[in-house]
């Protein structure tokens, strides 16, 4: 496996606990789903102005000829950000990051052999049950 994209992932963990535990506590303070709006709305601020930098604002224009159901993917990332910061004031950071990730890895092992045709090798069938196991040890612990 590629070195430098597993520690981008890595990357992308650590930084999806610190959002969900920063939209927690906007989401105590104001309501879920102002905390879900104003991190949106910081997101696209950023990636606004790294396209800027990038000089990538005018290949957006493409956005137009790809399949549409490519488009909705901010929706789902809304819903990420909103049912987290629900979920976090009663479960914990940790506890509702072990949910998180058990759904991920179910959907996207499912996704990966109905949708895109992939084998599920035995080894990865093992892996999934242990690691479902580990969550359910986690989450009564």
């Amino acid at each position: 496996m590629n070195i430098f994209a597993m520690l981008l992932a890595i990357l992308a963990g650590i930084f999806t606990t610190i959002e969900s535990g920063i939209n927690s506590q906007l989401g105590k303070y104001l309501t879920p789903s102002i905390a879900t709006l104003h991190s949106l709305i910081v997101g696209l601020s950023f990636m606004l102005l790294i396209n800027l930098c990038l000089g990538n604002v005018p290949r957006y224009a493409k956005v137009t000829t790809v399949n549409p159901i490519w488009l909705i993917g901010g929706f789902f990332g809304a819903f990420i950000i909103y049912l987290s910061s629900k979920a976090i004031p009663k479960l914990g950071i940790s506890n509702t990051l072990i949910l998180v990730l058990a759904g991920q890895m179910v959907s996207g092992l499912l996704i990966d052999a109905l949708i895109n045709n992939a084998e599920i090798s035995f080894k990865k069938m093992a892996g999934m049950i242990l690691f479902l196991m580990g969550a359910v040890i986690f989450l009564k612990g």
